[in-house]
């Protein structure tokens, strides 16, 4: 008889404090249950002669056999002596070992990542494989709704970046409708003042911290994830974007009111300059000292900021000035890029003029 092991199952070996689950063979497994699995932090172990303990009624885990020897989608094998104690048996964990977006952005890591704006998923799925430690989708400044943003996320589940979101606008439908599509975290633009940010924790916060409404949504397995148990807020992830004179200006009662549940800032270098009168003018020490200001606000609050860069030698100049993330640029722009420093050399080649 084929056996899958599915998340319900999963859900009751975590009830009863299982960590390791023994299995003989790979189990076929639910997409759910992955999740389930790395949400846990548990691990199958295959190869080892225990028997699997747990709540199943139906034949035992030990034993069982299964179609496939390769893990399944999402799982990464820990080769046999790679350490943790686990002897010749080889051990699949979900997704990798990929924490928290939340838990990321509160180390030390320097976070790159680059702004979608093409409203596909093969787009997210294929950039989510070029290095970034992040994509973020754009649906401030693109058309695309809910339907397609949440696509995109899906295509990287399975890749090693996560997956931001730009929401258009501060609103209850805008912030919550992006959470509950499952977005690894939300950049939120135009926070001009504390209040706008006390809306903010209301939209994103389920209560008693905010009113957000829950419901059966992919950001809880469509209804399976809603245990009732546990701090739902936990892995809620908001980036406030500071990209106005206004922002600057009231910086202190900004980070205040943040203090409790943003850690990360980020700067639109584009808008704040239009805002100052100085639109495009990036080197302007008016903009840079306006921007290493808010780097020092920030700083002093305990809270990351990072800030827009147009290019990665630009990337480069940022950390080194003390950012901890950058967003380079687009996914079009840096394709543009490319295709306009070499496109010259072939025409040269070919006997063109450019």
């Amino acid at each position: 008889m084929q056996n899958i092991l599915t998340k319900s199952e999963i859900l009751e070996y975590g009830k009863k404090g299982v960590k390791q689950i023994f299995l003989e063979e790979t189990p076929l497994m639910t997409d759910l249950a992955r999740e389930e699995l790395e949400r846990l932090g548990m691990e199958i172990v295959v190869g080892a002669k225990a028997e699997a303990p747990g709540p199943r009624t139906g034949p035992s885990f030990s034993g069982m056999t299964a179609p496939r020897t390769a893990p399944s989608p999402g799982l990464t094998v820990r080769p046999a002596g790679s350490g943790g104690g686990y002897g010749g048996a080889a051990v699949y964990t979900g997704r990798g070992q990929k924490p928290l977006f939340k838990e990321v952005i509160r180390s030390d890591k320097k976070l790159v990542g680059t702004f979608v704006g093409t409203p596909h998923p093969v787009m997210t799925e294929y950039a989510g494989h070029l290095g970034f430690d992040f994509l973020c989708i754009d649906s401030e400044h693109n058309a695309m709704h809910l339907e397609t943003v949440q696509k995109m996320l899906q295509s990287l589940k399975h890749t090693p970046a996560y997956g931001m979101v730009r929401v258009p606008t501060l609103t209850y439908e805008c912030v919550t409708g992006a959470l509950d599509i499952g977005a690894d975290a939300l950049l939120i633009p135009q926070i001009r003042t504390a209040d706008d940010v006390v809306r903010l924790r209301s939209f994103s916060l389920y209560p008693p911290q905010g009113r957000r409404g829950v419901g059966p949504s992919r950001l809880w397995d469509y209804g399976d994830g809603l245990s009732g148990s546990g701090d739902m807020n936990c892995g809620t992830n908001i980036v406030i974007q500071l990209e106005t004179v206004a922002a600057v200006e009231n910086i202190d009662d900004i980070l205040k009111e943040a203090e409790d549940f943003v850690d990360l800032f980020f700067v639109g270098p584009g808008d704040l300059s239009m805002d100052m009168g100085i639109f495009g003018q990036f080197t302007n020490p008016k903009l840079v000292d306006t921007i290493l200001y808010l780097r020092e606000k920030t700083r002093a609050a305990g809270k990351r900021l990072g800030v827009f860069a147009g290019n990665f030698q630009a990337a480069r100049s940022w950390f080194e000035k003390g950012f901890d993330m950058t967003v380079v640029n687009s996914e079009l722009a840096l394709l543009g890029a490319a295709v306009s420093r070499e496109m010259p050399a072939l025409r040269t080649a070919i006997g063109e003029q450019n």
